[in-house]
């Protein structure tokens, strides 16, 4: 069965993470992608984890990930011989993915826009193209402080609490490729090219959040979650083996909860019969609670509490993941022998196309830096004199 994206050529230009992840969308479905890298290789190469804890451009755990399937070209896109490559590229690409700081940006979207049968372009930046900030650096945490979140990522009166490492990058390169993706189906029916520009704070405030309709709504009252002891069992517990997520605070989930452990007494006790006298019990319910829990696994735990309809959920480690039976049966985890690395597991298809049918969606090997340029520079009509020329004067690696 053809992939969804067989016959469709994109350029991958910067070597970050969003813009690997956007460009991941398109080649696990089918598309030559050519990843044009910085000639030492870039961020994503240099993120761990690394086999062994040895740094190594060719095996980091980003890049092993979100590189599969791809071609890498190493090239120097600042240099006129540079953008001449990329032009070429672009000829004979239907879509351009870029992330680069905003000045090389600019003189790179001048040369694929220039190109014969130019292609859509989709760029990625913190904060546009455009604008006071234009030209701003950004991480993960700066960019959730822009939006609100890091604000409200946090009980009433404490700190900010950090989110796991590169979740707004991933998120901006899967916003940068569902716009990409349309560009491309519209290019593909009417001939058009379109151009998308994604902004990191404006992708995360728009496509993660709804907050700012319920802070209009409320006056402009802040939304923080406060710590509550009187609504209870809410939140994490620690369980023989682990932790459990439990939402039990309110009637009748605590009436069920308190039947799952075996105290159905608690049900009709007067320290436990409205929200107003439970906060002074909150210690007398957690002295026999937390035994419980103590002498069950995340599973036990887990699967009483469902037999009683409690909102329950085991949080699960990577192993406990790969080994879940729903996922086990759906395929929702695959093995690619990586050269060099050997087998490794990675996320399978984030959806499918016509049934379970594998072969919508395959993951091939991560590249090595510059692997593909010969090849590639074979296909643009770049003879070996000039190829050789390239290389000792530093626009390609």
């Amino acid at each position: 069965m053809e992939q969804p994206w067989s016959g469709i050529r994109v350029v991958e230009i910067g070597d970050g993470v969003a813009v690997s992840c956007a460009g991941k969308q398109f080649a696990d479905f089918g598309a030559d992608v050519v990843k044009v890298e910085r000639l030492g290789g870039g961020e994503v190469r240099r993120l761990p984890p690394f086999p062994g804890d040895r740094p190594h451009r060719d095996r980091g755990g980003f890049h092993l990930s979100l590189n599969s399937g791809k071609r890498s070209l190493a090239l120097d896109v600042c240099t006129p011989s540079g953008r001449e490559v990329i032009g070429r590229l672009a000829s004979g690409a239907q879509l351009a993915f870029v992330e680069l700081p905003p000045a090389a940006a600019g003189a790179v979207l001048d040369a694929l826009r220039r190109a014969q049968a130019a292609p859509s372009v989709v760029v990625m930046s913190p904060h546009g193209l455009d604008g006071p900030y234009r030209d701003r650096r950004e991480n993960d945490l700066s960019v959730f402080a822009w939006t609100t979140r890091l604000h409200r990522h946090r009980l009433e009166g404490e700190p900010p609490l950090r989110y796991a490492p590169h979740v707004v990058a991933m998120q901006v390169g899967l916003t940068a490729a569902a716009a990409a993706a349309g560009a491309v189906w519209g290019q593909l029916h009417d001939g058009a090219r379109r151009d998308a520009e994604v902004s990191a704070v404006e992708a995360l405030a728009g496509n993660v959040d709804t907050s700012f309709v319920a802070w209009s709504l409320s006056g402009g009252a802040p939304s923080v979650p406060r710590r509550s002891r009187g609504t209870y069992p809410v939140g994490t517990y620690r369980c023989k083996d682990g932790y459990v997520q439990l939402t039990a605070g309110d009637s009748p989930f605590f009436e069920r909860a308190c039947r799952a452990i075996d105290r159905p007494d608690f049900i009709d006790d007067p320290r436990f019969l409205t929200k107003e006298v439970r906060p002074a019990h909150h210690e007398e319910f957690l002295a026999v609670f937390q035994p419980w829990l103590d002498a069950r696994t995340k599973g036990e735990v887990f699967r009483a509490m469902q037999s009683e309809r409690v909102l329950c959920t085991p949080i699960l480690d990577i192993s406990e993941a790969l080994a879940d039976a729903q996922s086990v049966a759906r395929g929702s985890y695959v093995a690619v022998d990586q050269p060099g690395v050997g087998t490794m597991t990675l996320a399978g298809p984030p959806f499918r196309l016509g049934g379970v049918e594998g072969d919508r969606w395959s993951a091939g090997p991560a590249p090595c830096l510059g692997e593909h340029g010969g090849e590639i520079l074979d296909g643009l009509g770049y003879s070996r004199d000039e190829q050789q020329a390239l290389f000792r004067a530093g626009v390609t690696g």
